[in-house]
């Protein structure tokens, strides 16, 4: 029987998914709640063959060693550390442990330390034996537009192109005298060339496809990182011990603290020896052990590694500033001076602009306050949209512990400022944005368990009145005798329509001000708010917008427009009337904020859109033709207000 030596890669910066690795090497994240790097050894240690297992380390590499140390002591196997001053690539660092541990194996067995799994490496191993092949890589048959291709032999065609279907596992085996094809006079090369080389030489380079079945994910990235916890225990129990082991105690741990009162959703990699506040909702994140929050809120779509955790200083505070983790994971530089702020400070919300040297450009950093939940999912809802195939900014990170996130800077401009022409040429783009979300994002929200904000309801449609009456009738005209008997059953009318349409997934706050532009195409900002409700009110949100003029005519074309969007999508088209008395309900809405935001908080940039607003609620009413009572109340505050 062949002598096999294990060989798990480890060296890696972990680049890809910083923060996460700025404290510890990636071969020490936790996977539910066990290292990668044990559950690599555990996994290459079930192979009977495998005599001995040699890691190779270089970024933190002390911490590597160590763990290796740990690993030894704990299950009485040698495993040895190969330390590189630099990063060797693949290939150099395979052959550099090799010639300085390997003695009697013939055979090298590969396993990339950021690959998660429920493969047999025990089949692998089999099936190079069956072959008599040099090198057997796995492969994994997730149909990438560049990958992997094989011929009808199972040999390897090649391992990048667009013909190839198949991704590169990260698992393979080769006979150790195939690392004599490595480049000699190369320090770090790959070691795809050596088996390039080998092919080309005539040796048997040959390519298992895995199952379709069976769980494989690269966990190099935030997103996969995360996402794999959620993955991996729908697939069933794996079958390598260890990781079975693990996946069954993360249902332990889930199934603890929503006992004490936090809610679990989605995705989640719990550590041990959690504190998390009564009334906390976990989702889409890893929390590593001994984590500490203080602040009971909404954790969303992130890794929050250990240790007590203190509430931010709030957003608007003149000593907060970006966590130093922003700028090393990003490589940003850290500005002297006054911060640029490049757009309004609300919502509990700061943004600052910080310059991109490596990707050229700039980054938009955000701090939000812990305690507004809309603020927090945000993140999550950004990468939920962009899965749907709506245009958002880029996560570039987000710290959900500290309430900071960094987005792409998607520039200044937005719908808004568009001249009218432009803005006229690129409504279609949004149109057809708006019905795709309308049509897919409930079904699609709900399956990904994501936190949105409370739908629209009875309750929350009249709140939305009361709003109006107070905060603009009251406060602002000081006439609440305005709104009487005719007017309050309008109401309810448009009320019960909007409860009659089907509960989409909204924007809710879908005006040009939260449209993007850049190079011709529309990003959504500005979603937090995001809940079910009726299709119509974004459009009335959008087409009824206090900030930009539509003629009666122009609206009517851009419904008909959304409508046959909605109609190739396959979805309900609504009757055109619901449109113009959901606009009524919205523009009730937008007056009870402008007088807040200008009265009572005294933000006068507000104020000049009240006049529009209130033009545009009596042209919505006038369009639905049956609510004369809002007509009234529209034009005679309209003319009250151009008097004050």
């Amino acid at each position: 029987m062949s002598k096999i030596c294990g060989f798990v890669l480890a060296a890696g910066e972990g680049r890809r998914i910083r923060p996460a690795t700025l404290v510890h090497p990636k071969a020490l994240l936790p996977f539910c709640g066990v290292p990668l790097l044990n559950l690599a050894l555990s996994e290459l240690l079930a192979v009977p063959e495998v005599t001995q297992v040699v890691v190779n380390a270089s970024y933190l590499g002390e911490q590597v060693e160590e763990a290796c140390r740990n690993f030894s002591r704990a299950h009485g196997i040698e495993v040895n550390c190969s330390v590189e001053e630099h990063l060797l690539n693949h290939g150099g660092g395979i052959r550099k442990g090799v010639k300085r541990f390997v003695t009697d194996a013939d055979t090298i067995f590969v396993h990339n330390v950021d690959v998660v799994h429920d493969y047999d490496l025990r089949d692998i191993l089999k099936f190079h034996q069956e072959h008599e092949a040099d090198v057997t890589a796995l492969l994994i048959p997730n149909n990438r537009k560049i990958g992997v291709s094989v011929d009808d032999e199972s040999r390897i065609t090649s391992f990048h192109s667009g013909e190839g279907h198949l991704t590169f596992s990260g698992l393979y085996l080769l006979k150790k005298e195939i690392l004599d094809f490595l480049p000699a006079e190369e320090d770090a090369p790959s070691i795809l060339t050596a088996f390039q080389r080998a092919a080309a030489a005539g040796k048997r380079v040959l390519g298992m496809v895995g199952e379709e079945n069976r769980y494989w994910s690269d966990v190099g990235t935030p997103r996969e990182y995360i996402r794999a916890h959620g993955e991996i225990t729908d697939c069933g129990l794996p079958g390598q011990q260890m990781l079975r082991e693990a996946v069954l105690e993360q249902g332990r741990r889930r199934f603890a603290l929503e006992q004490k009162g936090v809610r679990c959703t989605g995705a989640l990699g719990l550590g041990d020896d959690l504190q998390i506040p009564q009334g906390s909702h976990l989702h889409n994140v890893v929390v590593w052990d001994g984590t500490v929050l203080e602040t009971p809120g909404v954790y969303a779509d992130g890794i929050i590694g250990g240790g007590r955790i203190p509430a931010p200083l709030p957003p608007n505070d003149a000593n907060r500033q970006p966590d130093g983790r922003v700028f090393k994971a990003l490589d940003l530089i850290r500005p002297e001076g006054k911060y640029e702020e490049p757009m309004k400070q609300g919502s509990g919300r700061r943004y600052i602009r910080l310059e991109d040297p490596v990707k050229g450009g700039s980054v938009i950093w955000s701090a939000y306050s812990l305690t507004r939940r809309e603020n927090s999912v945000f993140a999550e809802e950004t990468v939920f949209l962009k899965r749907l195939g709506i245009p958002v900014a880029d996560v570039r990170l987000h710290l959900p512990e500290k309430g900071e996130l960094v987005l792409e800077d998607l520039g200044g401009k937005d719908l808004l400022q568009a001249s009218p022409e432009e803005r006229w040429a690129l409504l279609p783009q949004v149109l057809a944005q708006a019905a795709h979300l309308h049509h897919v994002g409930a079904q699609a929200a709900r399956l990904d368990e994501v936190p949105l904000q409370a739908p629209f309801t009875l309750g929350y449609y009249n709140w939305e009145r009361d709003y109006f009456r107070k905060n603009f009738l009251s406060n602002v005209l000081g006439r609440t005798d305005m709104w009487d008997d005719r007017t309050a059953r309008e109401c309810c009318m448009i009320r019960a329509a909007l409860l009659d349409e089907p509960q989409v997934l909204l924007h809710r706050d879908f005006q040009s001000a939260n449209i993007k532009v850049r190079d011709g195409k529309c990003y959504w900002i500005d979603y937090q708010g995001m809940r079910l409700g009726a299709a119509v009110y974004d459009l009335a949100s959008l087409l009824y917008d206090p900030y930009v003029e539509y003629t009666p005519e122009q609206r009517c074309a851009a419904w008909r427009q959304y409508c046959e969007f909605v109609f190739q999508e396959g979805g309900r088209i609504s009757p055109e009337g619901r449109f113009h008395a959901a606009a009524i309900q919205r523009l009730m809405q937008a007056l009870g904020a402008y007088g807040t935001l200008w009265k009572l908080m005294g933000m006068e940039w507000y104020r000049p859109f009240i006049t529009p607003a209130l033009k545009h609620l009596r042209q919505a009413a006038l369009a639905v033709g049956s609510f004369p009572g809002f007509v009234h109340l529209a034009e005679n505050a309209l003319e009250l207000w151009e008097k004050a």
